[in-house]
Parts: structure tokens; C-alpha cells; sequence
């Protein structure tokens, strides 16, 4: 029913504009504009519906989920840290303004100048001056604050380990209600447990301590918080997916083979095999 419209497909009578929505012809405002929402998680689209609309995915990534966790463990864990690397992006951003700035009051003053009068005119001569030193020193600095930057961003890396650990928990949790739509759970409530974890944490004086007593810290407290509001049946599911994840992460010791877990998960595709007869009597088809 919707197709005229997404194909804008309106016809002019008069000076208005009007589209058929089912058997009636009617009236296009030219600020009309339309908005679909939609819950679904992974929802898919015909060809024709992509073509015709912008789609926009606002559901978080957990790559992008990783990242936004990292900088607020760094936060936590080593503030100076991140305040200096939020000031060395605005700073960044400050440059490319200035630099910007001076390109235009550059060209301007090139294009206002009188051709025959360009080499006398003092102004513009020092005006190009000073361009060119304070290009020089945001030049100079621009390469001091990236490098400064790469070097914070070693630093955070060590604490990349927790994030991954968060993210991986709160993707797990999401996809819960696929087993019963009654578990819920919001990235907010997530959060503060995550937090929560990271306080009572016991303090190290080696980051490589601190950074493994956190993961521990935060999967216990996640998988208590959220086995606490499981039906008892429901209870295995979440640990044996908790459990899979850390071995396909490899943080267990022992091997991951992603055929024998397709086995597991979606048994033999074929049924030529006949099962054997020690198991006939108590596995059903």
C-alpha cells in the first residue's frame, strides 16, 4: 500500500501534488516527510525498499560497544590518562579550524588584492607571513600531539582486555530473549554492574594483575546478576553460551573447533547415517 508513496509516485493536478494510497488519490504536502521505526533487531528489506529509502542502523556494534567501554575504564582506572587524551583531540580539531581560517582570510585577501598593486601591498605581504609561520608551528605540533597520542593509546591498550570482556557479556545478555522475551536487558542497567565490578575489585600494583582480576570480577558479577533472574532451565543456556564464547575467545584451556560446535548446535544435516543402536533406546531423533 506504501509503495506509491516510498516511490514517490505523484501526479500533479492543478498546482498540487497527490499519490494513490489504496483507492483513494491524496494530497502530498510539499514538507511531508516519513519516519518508520522499527524494534526488530536485524530486520531485512527488499531491494526495492532499500532503493527507494535511507535506512539507518542505531543498534551498537560490539566492536564499537568495545570502544566506548575502553574509554570509560581508562577513565576510571587512569583519568589523567583520558583527560589528556581528550584534550590532544580537541586540540587536533582546534588546528584543522585555525589552519581553515587562515586558508580563507588567505584567498580572500588574494582575491580583494589589485593585480598591479599586489607586490606593494604591505598588508597582504605580512598577512601571507604570518600565515606561513603559524602553519609551521600547528605543523609542528600536529606531529608532537600524534605522536603523544600513540603513545596514550599504548597505554590504553592494556585495558582493552576488560572492555572486550564487557561487550562480549552484554551481547550475550541481549540475545537472551530469543529464549524468552521476558529477558530484557538494558545497556543503562548493564553499566552500573559493570561498574559495580570494577569497584570492588581488589587494587594491584601491576596493571597486567589489575587488568586480569577486573575480567574476573566483572564476568562473576554479570553472570550472577543475570543467572539471579533465570528460570532454572534457562540457567544452562546462559553459561554453556558464556562458556562457548571464552573458548572460541581462546581465554580457556582447551580447544575450539567451530565444525564440532556447528555439529552440536545444528546436529547431522543429513539422515543417511543410521544412529547406533547403543542410543536408540534413550536419544530420540
Amino acid at each position: 500500500m506504501l509503495d506509491p508513496l516510498l516511490s514517490r509516485a505523484f501526479t500533479k493536478k492543478g498546482k498540487s501534488f497527490y499519490v494513490k494510497l489504496g483507492a483513494d488519490d491524496v494530497e502530498v504536502s510539499p514538507n511531508f516527510k516519513l519516519y518508520l521505526q522499527s524494534k526488530m533487531q536485524n530486520p531485512h528489506y527488499k531491494p526495492e525498499v532499500a532503493a527507494q529509502c535511507t535506512i539507518i542502523n542505531f543498534i551498537v556494534t560490539e566492536s564499537g560497544l568495545e570502544d566506548q567501554l575502553l574509554a570509560e575504564v581508562v577513565r576510571l582506572e587512569k583519568p589523567d590518562l583520558e583527560q589528556t587524551r581528550d584534550e590532544l583531540v580537541k586540540q587536533q580539531n582546534e588546528f584543522e579550524i585555525t589552519l581553515a581560517k587562515l586558508e580563507e582570510e588567505l584567498l580572500h585577501n588574494l582575491s580583494e588584492a589589485d593585480p598591479a598593486t599586489i607586490l606593494d601591498n604591505t598588508a597582504l605581504i605580512e598577512g601571507l607571513e604570518i600565515t606561513k609561520k603559524t602553519s609551521v608551528t600547528i605543523t609542528e605540533q600536529q606531529i608532537i600531539s600524534r605522536q603523544t597520542e600513540k603513545d596514550i593509546n599504548v597505554s590504553r591498550e592494556v585495558y582493552r582486555r576488560v572492555a572486550a570482556e564487557g561487550a562480549m557479556l552484554y551481547f550475550l545478555l541481549i540475545k537472551l530473549n530469543i529464549v524468552d522475551h521476558m529477558y530484557q536487558y538494558s545497556l543503562e542497567s548493564f553499566s552500573v554492574f559493570f561498574y559495580k565490578a570494577m569497584e570492588k575489585t581488589d587494587d594491584y600494583e601491576e596493571d597486567e594483575d589489575r587488568v586480569l582480576g577486573l575480567v574476573q570480577s566483572i564476568r562473576m558479577t554479570i553472570y550472577t546478576w543475570v543467572a539471579r533472574g533465570l528460570f532454572e532451565r534457562h540457567k544452562q543456556i546462559f553459561l554453556s553460551q558464556l562458556t562457548f564464547r571464552l573458548m572460541q575467545k581462546g581465554q580457556l584451556d582447551c580447544e575450539y573447533n567451530p565444525a564440532q560446535m556447528n555439529f552440536l548446535v545444528f546436529c547431522p544435516q543429513t539422515l543417511d547415517t543410521p544412529r547406533p543402536t547403543s542410543l536408540k533406546d534413550w536419544l530420540p531423533e
